[in-house]
């Protein structure tokens, strides 16, 4: 099924290739269409996480543009805060590059800290305007990273986010980046973090695939220093591939899931674990992802991850 699938279909990474429903937000973003947005918004289930259609209309080229129109007149708007904010999130991102941070010219940092800082602003104003905004608290915690505010602020931040929203997937995967090494934290405060999220979850929600995300960090970590046999080897131990699997079959795998935004990152992050410690547990997230694909984590490893996902999704066989 799944080999027939790639062979003529390319792969989904597109947010509204993963999530059909969210494709008249990005519709009415294009056509600057602002009372549809917020109409869109609205509809939205009570204390969801709505970080994915904030990134639908961030991830929208030109939207600043509108989006500052909107902000200049709906003086008591969060919602149109948090999408300029998360906007130039992405344009921080977008002018900093993929570069390892030595690499990155001053020109870049200074486009990057000045889109953030204009973020900042932005969303400290959403926040202070309506604090029940999980999704302005969740671009917060991204901030937090980016503007170097510290561990301490990034979980404020994370817990403001949880606090108002009932499976705040998106704000732990976003922590979870702020407690990385290479962000200034540690890998057992990776696990501790990602343990909890999953021992909090109700059955069937996104929170378990957090654990999968800590010990992919763990690994890349591993192979930045040591190299990626030895990532293969720490995320090939039994009690990791056993521990990644037993959160895939408390949440994404349990009968009581029901798919919302975050699903495919969710499956693509357990398929990438598991595939790479060579466990066949990963064959059921390969084939609920199809053709569906998030980038990360495919992309920290693999030159060419596209193909590298096409083959392992394929034949199941361990890196």
């Amino acid at each position: 099924m799944i080999m027939r699938l790639f062979g003529v279909s390319p792969l989904q990474t597109d947010l509204i290739g993963h999530y059909p429903d969210l494709a008249g937000l990005r519709r009415s973003a294009k056509s600057n269409a602002w009372s549809q947005v917020a109409a869109h918004f609205e509809q939205l289930p009570v204390r969801s996480d709505q970080s994915v259609a904030v990134r639908v209309v961030a991830e929208t080229p030109g939207s600043e543009r509108f989006l500052e129109q909107v902000v200049n007149s709906e003086r008591n708007s969060s919602l149109a805060r948090t999408l300029l904010g998360a906007r130039f999130i992405v344009m921080a991102w977008e002018a900093r590059g993929r570069t390892f941070a030595k690499d990155v010219d001053p020109s870049q940092w200074q486009f990057f800290f000045g889109y953030l800082e204009r973020a900042e602003r932005l969303l400290a104003e959403a926040t202070a305007m309506d604090p029940t905004n999980a999704a302005a608290w969740t671009e917060r915690v991204i901030l937090a990273r980016g503007l170097e505010l510290g561990l301490d602020e990034g979980r404020h931040r994370y817990e403001q986010a949880a606090e108002h929203c009932d499976a705040p997937y998106t704000a732990q995967r976003q922590l979870l980046q702020n407690l990385c090494p290479k962000w200034g934290g540690s890998v057992d405060e990776l696990h501790a973090f990602a343990r909890d999220c999953l021992k909090c979850a109700p059955p069937g929600s996104l929170a378990g695939a957090v654990v999968a995300n800590a010990h992919v960090e763990h690994a890349l970590d591993i192979m930045m220093a040591e190299g990626a046999l030895a990532a293969e080897e720490y995320i090939g131990q039994r009690e990791v591939r056993d521990e990644i699997a037993a959160a895939a079959a408390h949440t994404v795998l349990h009968p009581e899931h029901r798919p919302w935004h975050g699903w495919v990152s969710a499956h693509s992050v357990f398929a990438f674990a598991l595939v790479t410690g060579g466990d066949p547990r990963a064959v059921p997230h390969f084939e609920a992802l199809g053709s569906r694909v998030c980038p990360y984590p495919w992309e920290q490893v693999y030159r060419r991850w596209k193909a590298a996902f096409r083959r392992l999704g394929n034949h199941r066989r361990p890196l």
